[in-house]
């Protein structure tokens, strides 16, 4: 007993060492905050509904509009050229005088040159941006900016003239308007984000391509009530859309492809059922991600503190892992991640690896200048260390993933993992080490069958680290006269009627994930003993036995959890004291 503690309490150190530093690469935020939860999803408004009617183009755009082939887009689009003012979309921002506007974006490529060296930006040396900063000078880091609270007031609701703001894009198709950050002469990233909708209540962006920023094409911050509609997002560093701190958003008929975190990634989102105690079908989200096409990413969708998101009757594929939710990093509100509700989704296929692009010195990724890397042209940098092969990765509570078509995925369709948060996000309360991963049910799947109904085994349907409580899987169906494939070590996965009862991870499977977690794209692209960044072979009979078998590697004595939750427990106490005295220097 006593070898064994002393064993987890050096992996507990083990793990405070390796992960108590935030991922390479996570995007720097202000302090944030939910809004207030009281307002709506906004509707797409016609012409004759907007209070007033702005309208942007550029000097190709009548030569583009004579080439759509579709007579009633290109008469429309004749017609509002005729009222066209603008050259570059922020002018046209700034020119909004009342609530419930209309922008119109004509066919042609916006740059929003004005945006790069704008007056106001000297000065800016980098860091953090404050709200006040981003609203008399969003230019720092935004091409376009739509600042909609008053900074002078102590709430953060939209009062401004930008609230129920709708721009749109008016070509036959999302390319038609093409929005681009892209390179400066010396090669670095023009601005890190395209447009960002700030406290901006009521937006609505339709209709549109955005492509090439440093981190997210879209982003959405504190804002309550938000639509991204057919907005195609592509070839970024980070996020093709952001959203943060937000409510009742809508992201609809999109496509994500080239992102180098996600395609689409509603991080804290609003926690609307932070005290809701079931698992199952929400009535109430904080956003809805929907008929949307996720591929080539390194993510499809992802969100750290990802609460309350509905996730419905997307295709996910070909990314390096399809979807993520969890309760890792610090500085998210929303903490531990709960109630993702992901259903009649198909995710498959997800096993392109994109780390080949950071190893290596002659590796595209480790040039110096962003414009050498090959973003532009489709090449994928990962942010961060991901299981390549994996469908879906969990790691919070009250997640329902219920009838989704989940195959090809060559190391596992889905992962349900613990995390230890005093380790993970700086979160010292010793009563909050088992938090998560837990009351998570995997219920209707189909697993390993393509919607032909052709058999397409996943590595593993389902990989668990025995951890949580709660945690069910029942109703799953694989390919004919198969039968589900996971790694529990009990030989057995937990159905809803007796589901989970241990709160604390096999420890050989927590230790094994070790491996992957010193990566740093830039100075660790390689970590030893890590196979998250290595393709796993296509499965097989033989390979898929061998991967179910490895679940036999249990603890070696009964007693070795209940001493783990010890160990988990005096670690948390002694770094709460640590940095209670830290403070008190």
């Amino acid at each position: 007993m006593r070898r064994a503690l002393v064993v987890l309490l050096g992996l507990l150190g083990l793990l405070a060492l390796v992960l108590v530093a935030p991922p390479a690469g996570a995007h720097e935020e202000r302090e944030s905050e939910f809004p207030p939860g009281d307002g709506s999803v906004p509707v797409h408004r016609t012409e004759r509904e907007a209070a007033d009617v702005l309208v942007v183009c550029k000097a190709d755009s009548e030569s583009r509009i004579n080439q759509i082939a579709n007579a009633t887009v290109r008469n429309r689009n004749l017609r509002l050229l005729e009222q066209c003012e603008f050259r570059d979309l922020q002018a046209a921002v700034d020119a909004v005088t009342v609530q419930r506007t209309n922008i119109y974006l004509l066919p042609g490529v916006y740059r929003e040159r004005p945006s790069w060296d704008a007056p106001c930006m000297e000065g800016y040396d980098g860091g953090v941006v404050s709200y006040e900063l981003s609203h008399s000078c969003g230019e720092v880091v935004n091409l376009v900016t739509i600042p909609g609270d008053d900074p002078a007031d102590d709430d953060i609701v939209c009062d401004g003239a930008v609230c129920n703001l709708q721009i749109e894009g008016t070509g036959a198709s999302p390319e038609d308007v093409l929005f681009r950050g892209g390179f400066r002469k010396d090669g670095d990233w023009v601005k890190h984000n395209g447009i960002k909708a700030d406290r901006a209540d009521g937006f609505y962006l339709a209709n549109m391509t955005l492509e090439q920023f440093r981190e997210n094409a879209v982003y959405v911050h504190e804002t309550d009530g938000y639509v991204v509609d057919r907005v195609v997002t592509r070839y970024n560093d980070l996020y093709g859309v952001l959203t943060f701190t937000s409510d009742h958003g809508l992201i609809q008929r999109c496509e994500a492809h080239h992102n180098g975190d996600s395609g689409i990634y509603p991080g804290s989102a609003a926690d609307v059922n932070a005290t809701n105690r079931k698992t199952g079908p929400l009535t109430r989200w904080a956003v809805e991600v929907r008929n949307c096409d996720m591929h080539h990413n390194a993510l499809g969708f992802s969100g750290t503190a990802g609460n309350s998101v509905y996730v419905h009757d997307n295709r996910i594929h070909h990314n390096g892992v399809g979807f993520v939710v969890e309760s890792i990093l610090a500085g998210h509100p929303g903490m531990p991640q709960d109630h993702g509700w992901f259903s009649h989704n198909k995710i498959y296929s997800n096993n392109v690896n994109y780390y080949g692009n950071v190893a290596g010195d002659d590796a595209p990724c480790q040039e110096e200048r962003p414009v050498d890397r090959g973003h532009q042209r489709g090449v994928v940098c990962p942010a961060f260390p991901l299981p390549v092969g994996t469908g879906g990765m969990m790691v919070g509570n009250h997640n329902y993933v219920d009838g989704n078509q989940v195959w090809n995925n060559y190391r596992q369709g889905f992962m349900l993992f613990w995390v230890p948060p005093a380790l993970m996000r700086e979160d010292y309360d010793p009563l909050h080490q088992t938090d998560n991963s837990n009351y998570n049910h995997f219920t209707r799947n189909k697993m390993g069958l393509t919607p032909a109904g052709e058999a397409s085994p996943n590595g593993l349907d389902f990989w668990w680290d025995d951890a949580g409580i709660g945690n069910c899987w029942q109703d799953n169906e694989a390919a004919g006269g198969q039968k589900i494939t996971h790694n529990a070590t009990l030989g057995y996965l937990p159905n809803c009627k007796a589901p989970s009862l241990l709160p604390v991870s096999n420890l050989i499977k927590t230790t094994a994930l070790l491996g992957c977690a010193s990566y740093d794209r830039y100075s660790n692209p390689s970590p030893a003993n890590c196979d998250w960044i290595v393709t796993p072979p296509k499965p097989t009979a033989e390979s898929i036995a061998a991967a179910q078998a490895g679940a036999d590697q249990g603890p070696d004595s009964p007693t070795v959890p209940i001493v783990l939750v010890a160990a988990g427990l005096l670690g948390a106490a002694a770094l709460r004291l640590r940095t209670r005295r830290a403070a008190g220097r």
